[in-house]
């Protein structure tokens, strides 16, 4: 008979061993570590942790249940990527999800009057049951679920408030087990809750999936709308270029017509001079910036000339941008908000009768492109939580969230910072 139960428990702790594992690879991603080894033994890990608090939960009863979360709460923070809140929410479902086929299967087996079975030493019987049922639900929930969820979405405190529901619903079983009573009766109630609950608990992953999937479909139309503005922004600037280029030739065209006279009238000496000054100012409006990268070089020379209108000046320290990685539209984006931002302030500046000077640094050192812009402001401007908030609208903010998005791909860093003098925003992609 000993024997007999040692065999059904062994069974017991392997089965729940790897229902463990096989659930947490369904909802978590593994965490990236040297070749991946504690990844590699987690069903070990599962094992030896229900191994060991099995042994326990002779000696304390159901007071193990607290230990296995905890276990599982553990475990979770070791060998998969997710925060503490989604640790515990799954870690809680989880458990709460396999107790209560257990106490399912275990009214079930009463009902059907199995107790003199059991007496027997055929306990196997229940416990074959109930863990089929719990990995036919894991299958199921393997099935529906989408690895491309992204739990970002969900903040700490909300996975804590849905970490209630499988925690209700464990308290709830705990409850029926020790109020449990042999009447064909009661035992029908306790089948009818305990698998309401199960289906309850289901629900509540199947809502959680929605959730996720409302969040990126929301987050995407957001990123969308804002490629589109930078998109508007950067057509806006090379119409900017066109007008500009077009009153330039206009006046070009006149200056030759005057060329022209003097010649005729063998004034060679004014003609000359107004020839070379001609020469210098196209020189200057062709190529203020070469970068060997011609959208960061159509960016550049766009905004200098913009803030050149406006009485800013531009001091640059630029390197080879060839190779940069960004793409055009992300290019445009990350250049073009740091640049209006900065001139948009000087214009401030020179409105109040000081000389403004935006100094810029774009050059790529040991593969990483540092991109570093000051100016001067009119006053300290708040910053919360990296970002610049405009007080007019949230234009300015937007710009440099833009920003922002763009270094978060990649993997970079973004700082700004302000003083009563200076504004500094730092990129390092």
């Amino acid at each position: 008979m000993r024997e007999g139960k040692t065999w059904v428990l062994l069974l017991t702790i392997i089965m729940e061993g790897f229902g463990s594992a096989f659930f947490f690879d369904t909802f978590l991603g593994r965490r990236k570590t040297k070749k991946g080894a504690v990844y590699q033994y987690r069903f070990l890990a599962y094992l030896g942790m229900t191994f060991a608090l099995s042994t326990i939960g002779y000696l304390i009863g159901m007071w193990k249940l607290p230990l296995f979360a905890l276990g599982y709460i553990l475990l979770g923070r070791i060998i998969y990527k997710a925060g503490c809140g989604q640790d515990l929410f799954f870690s809680m479902i989880n458990y709460s999800m396999m107790f209560q086929v257990d106490f399912v299967a275990y009214c079930l087996m009463h009902l059907w009057e199995m107790q003199e079975t059991a007496k027997e030493g055929k306990e196997w019987v229940w416990i074959v049951s109930a863990k089929g049922l719990w990995f036919a639900v894991l299958f199921i929930l393997r099935r529906l679920w989408k690895d491309s969820a992204d739990y970002k979405e969900l903040t700490n405190r909300e996975w804590m408030k849905l970490s209630l529901m499988p925690l209700f619903t464990l308290s709830a079983i705990l409850m029926m087990f020790y109020q449990y009573g042999n009447a064909v009766g009661t035992q029908v109630v306790n089948i009818f809750i305990s698998a309401g609950l199960v289906v309850v608990n289901f629900l509540v992953i199947w809502l959680l999936q929605e959730i996720l999937e409302k969040g990126k479909k929301l987050r995407e139309g957001v990123e969308s709308a804002r490629k589109t503005e930078s998109q508007l922004a950067h057509y806006r600037d090379m119409q900017a270029v066109y007008e500009r280029q077009g009153r330039k030739l206009h006046d070009y065209k006149n200056q030759i017509r005057t060329i022209q006279v003097l010649l005729k009238e063998s004034d060679t000496q004014a003609a000359a001079a107004l020839a070379e000054r001609l020469t210098e100012s196209i020189s200057v409006e062709m190529a203020a910036v070469n970068t060997n990268h011609p959208v960061v070089d159509a960016v550049l020379n766009q905004k200098f000339h913009a803030a050149r209108e406006q009485g800013v000046s531009m001091i640059f320290k630029v390197g080879d941008m060839g190779g940069l990685k960004l793409n055009e539209e992300e290019t445009v984006i990350l250049l073009s908000n740091l640049l209006d931002n900065a001139i948009r302030e000087c214009a401030k500046v020179v409105q109040e009768g000081r000389k403004a000077v935006i100094s810029i640094k774009l050059v790529q050192e040991d593969g990483r492109m540092i991109c570093s812009i000051k100016n001067p402001v009119t006053k300290k401007v708040q910053i919360t939580d990296g970002i610049v908030p405009d007080p007019d609208g949230g234009i300015h903010g937007v710009g440099l969230m833009n920003v922002k998005a763009v270094v978060d791909k990649y993997g970079g860093d973004f700082a700004v910072s302000c003083d009563e003098k200076k504004f500094r925003a730092v990129v390092i992609l």
